[in-house]
C-alpha cells in the first residue's frame, strides 16, 4: 500500500442544460453591467476637455 501526502482535488463537472430559457436566463445573469456614461452638469470639464482636444487638432 502506497501513502502520499499530496491529495488530488476534486474535479467539478456542470451538467448541460437542456431547457433553452434557463440557458438564456443563466446567459443574462452572467452578463457584464454595462457602463453608462451620464452628460450633464456634472461632466461639464469632460465635455470641455473634448471641446479643447478638438479644437488644437483643427489649428
Amino acid at each position: 500500500m502506497t501513502t502520499s501526502l499530496g491529495r488530488e482535488s476534486a474535479k467539478i463537472y456542470e451538467f448541460p442544460i437542456r431547457n433553452a430559457q434557463k440557458l438564456r436566463e443563466m446567459r443574462e445573469r452572467n452578463k457584464p453591467a454595462p457602463v453608462i456614461y451620464e452628460s450633464g452638469s456634472a461632466s461639464w470639464y469632460h465635455e470641455d476637455a473634448i471641446r479643447e482636444a478638438e479644437e488644437t487638432r483643427k489649428q
